[in-house]
Order: C-alpha cells, then sequence, then structure tokens
C-alpha cells in the first residue's frame, strides 16, 4: 500500500514539473506567441468587375458549322457590361458529286449589353470578319474584312452564383451582299464572373 501511495504522489509531482495544461488566465501572464503572422489578404475585389464567357454552335453532317467566339468583359457600374472577344467560324458542305466546299472566317468582335431588370439584357454588337469574297470568280480563295453592326436583346438565366446562360435575338443594321449572318440571329452562350 506504502508503495501504491509513493507511486501516485511521485506521478502528481511529475506532472506539475511538466505543467501540461499552462493557461495564461490562469497565472495573470500576458506574454503572447509573436512568431506567427497572420497571411495578408489579396485584395481581389477588382477581379468581380471581369466576366467571361462564349458563345459556341456547332451542327455536323453534309452541312458541317462551328462557331466558336471566347469573350472577356467588363462590369464599370452596375447593369451595365461591354467586353471583346474572338470570333472563329468553320464551315464545310458536302454536294455529293459536284464536290466538297470549306471555308474559315476569323475576325474580333466588341459588344455593350445593359441589363434592363435582373434576367432582360438590350445589346449592342460589331462584328469585324475576314471571309470569302464570294463574288470575286477569277480568285476564289480571296478574303476581304466585313463589318457587322447588330442590335437586339435577349435573357439571361442564372446558373448559380457567378454564371449564366444568355440568349438573344440580334439584328444585323449594316446587311450586305456579303453578309453571311442570317437576319436576325440568335444567339445562346454563358458568361461567368470570377
Amino acid at each position: 500500500m506504502k508503495k501504491r501511495v509513493l507511486n501516485v504522489v511521485f506521478l502528481l509531482f511529475f506532472c506539475l514539473a511538466y505543467k501540461a495544461q499552462t493557461d495564461s488566465v490562469y497565472y495573470g501572464t500576458t506574454s503572447r506567441d509573436t512568431s506567427y503572422k497572420p497571411k495578408k489578404q489579396r485584395n481581389t475585389d477588382w477581379m468581380k468587375r471581369f466576366t467571361f464567357g462564349s458563345n459556341v454552335q456547332a451542327s455536323f453532317g453534309t452541312y458541317t458549322y462551328i462557331y466558336l467566339s471566347p469573350t472577356i468583359g467588363y462590369i464599370p457600374f452596375k447593369n451595365f457590361n461591354f467586353g471583346v472577344g474572338f470570333i472563329y467560324n468553320y464551315i464545310s458542305v458536302n454536294y455529293k458529286s459536284y464536290g466538297h466546299v470549306s471555308q474559315s472566317i476569323y475576325g474580333a468582335h466588341s459588344y455593350a449589353r445593359y441589363f434592363v431588370t435582373q434576367s432582360f439584357f438590350v445589346q449592342g454588337q460589331y462584328d469585324h470578319l475576314l471571309q470569302p469574297n464570294i463574288y470575286n470568280y477569277y480568285n476564289p480563295k480571296e478574303k476581304i474584312w466585313v463589318d457587322y453592326t447588330l442590335i437586339g436583346g435577349g435573357y439571361r438565366q442564372s446558373l448559380g452564383k457567378n454564371a449564366a446562360l444568355l440568349t438573344s435575338i440580334m439584328f444585323n443594321l449594316t446587311p450586305n451582299n456579303l453578309s453571311f449572318y442570317p437576319n436576325p440571329t440568335f444567339q445562346v452562350g454563358f458568361v461567368a464572373g470570377f
């Protein structure tokens, strides 16, 4: 029995020597660990004003059509967004025994979009495309720059906190014989923010 009591007393002294749970509240010390410095928070508010998105269309078969238009935009104030982007368009038509025709059209575009309500918007768009000159019979590979000025409106369907699906109908205000956009043009795309 004496041995047990001595072991318990020895164990108590051993535990007190290590101060396993010292708390400054009980002892009144105000020393703090100064070796830890919190990580400085980066200011990312400016990134919230940028958007990115794309219009994508594709159909395959005898008539193959691929349309890609990635964009990056900026929101200078509430309900207004403007941006720029790149357009790539590939068209391939197989006329069976008459032959096969394919062409690539590319260029740049810019847009300005104003949200009248949370879901509905009006939009102006300018496209500047390098495309084949279909009226040059002597040089069918010749390409020329064609301008498109589009205006219209559409609907935004939210896909979460920072993304949305956009559908719009656009009218070409500058149609000419070289325009390959139908009038009106239906666009489907998405937009997201950071």
